[in-house]
């Protein structure tokens, strides 16, 4: 991608996004499904105008991973009430990790006996494909719980575990596809230790760096300019050190980083509002930019030829996270002994979109996997599902129950 088509594509995703925000307004539609829209709608549009976006599979990945996520990531790090995510914090991990395991693996069996190995679909497909579609992503969700009034301990818990989770994600879908190109071959206990190595090695990361933050804090001028700038240098240095150069988590290290860094980010009073405004700017940039390219790359051709494996992914996913969520609530409550109620449960399982991650994984597949255009299918098919159908009729479902009735 050169400058020109940098230049071109920037202007056309800014005005489309415009366009969204009018179609958001007067349709009442989340603002990401109505940038999608625009995206998918560019994508017959650009290629008969002659223009080349550039964008490749390779590029598009590293788009979202290493320019967009650390973005996201860090603006919805600094929007968690820490006070409310402390005590919730053991559900919160076991829900992105033994949870997410659990969605996986129940996706993937679902999956493999109503695909099957007669259409080229093995285990290792399946079991990629599970993960995947499990990673969540909560932008539009957390929105329509804070616009619903609805517990904040509701709203931290879907957040958190989706920031926490999309790391568990792409450390796990990198151990699969390496077995499934035959690299290496990785063992139980092996994938538990790689796990744990990274999680905790992105966390010292972001830590250590969010100090030294800390320390550049109090030797410059204590501006909004200036705090904005080291918090922007904060997120994209802890991302880039330890997924690039470490290999570890980088989604962890941003989120640590974010975490630690937030009391000195947001200590001054003057300077709060101003920090988090822009960050909720350069956030809804990301988002723009995230969701239009998403649309840009479907193919409806994905349609027409993988119809039935989309149904079975959209069923997979659904049955997934509606086991993983009760046995997570079941796990917070009996054994943690956090307040978590059984009726947060509907929305944690409906609420569970997902987007960003999913897309970023699914087009990193390689090709020389002979069942990649599935994946990519199904991946795409669960996102395109639970931003049309999950994100529209969330706000009724959210409005339809009392959080206030507490269940035993």
């Amino acid at each position: 991608m050169d400058i020109i088509q940098l230049i071109t594509m920037l202007i056309i995703i800014l005005t489309n996004g415009l366009a969204a925000m009018i179609c958001a307004k007067y349709s009442r539609l989340p603002l990401t499904l109505c940038i999608l829209f625009w995206g998918m709608l560019s994508s017959f549009i650009i290629p008969m105008s002659g223009f080349d976006t550039g964008l490749r599979s390779d590029n598009f990945q590293d788009l979202i991973l290493f320019v967009l996520i650390p973005i996201l990531v860090f603006e919805a790090a600094l929007n968690l009430n820490t006070k409310v995510m402390r005590p919730l914090i053991g559900a919160i991990l076991f829900s992105a990790t033994i949870g997410m395991i659990i969605a996986a693996s129940i996706a993937a069996a679902i999956m493999y006996y109503l695909i099957g190995e007669t259409q080229g679909f093995p285990w290792i497909a399946a079991l990629i494909t599970g993960l995947v579609i499990s990673a969540t992503d909560p932008v539009a969700v957390v929105t329509q719980l804070k616009e619903a009034k609805a517990p904040e301990k509701l709203a931290t818990l879907i957040e958190g575990e989706s920031l926490f989770n999309d790391a568990t994600a792409i450390v796990l879908y990198g151990i699969l596809l390496a077995i499934a190109l035959g690299e290496h071959q990785v063992t139980g206990m092996g994938g538990v230790w790689l796990l744990v190595k990274v999680m905790l090695g992105g966390s010292l990361v972001g830590a250590v760096l969010a100090k030294l933050a800390i320390f550049i804090l109090k030797v410059i001028p204590a501006t909004s300019a200036n705090y904005t700038v080291t918090s922007l240098a904060l997120a994209y240095g802890s991302f880039y050190l330890a997924e690039h150069i470490l290999n570890l988590s980088g989604i962890i290290a941003v989120l640590i980083a974010a975490l630690v860094a937030k009391n000195a980010l947001l200590g001054l009073r003057a300077n709060k509002v101003e920090i988090h405004q822009s960050w909720e700017f350069l956030s809804f940039v990301a988002n723009l930019f995230v969701f239009y390219l998403m649309g840009l790359v479907f193919t409806f051709t994905m349609f027409s030829d993988q119809w039935f494996a989309m149904l079975i992914g959209i069923l997979a996913a659904f049955v997934s996270r509606l086991v993983a969520c009760y046995v997570s609530i079941g796990f917070g409550k009996f054994v943690l002994k956090h307040s978590v109620e059984w009726n947060y449960g509907p929305v944690m399982v409906w609420g569970g979109l997902r987007g960003v991650v999913t897309i970023a994984l699914v087009l990193s597949l390689p090709v020389e996997l002979h069942y990649w255009w599935t994946i990519q299918s199904i991946g795409f098919g669960v996102v395109l599902f639970t931003l049309v159908v999950q994100a529209t009729t969330n706000p009724w479902l959210v409005r339809k129950i009392d959080f206030k009735q507490k269940l035993n």
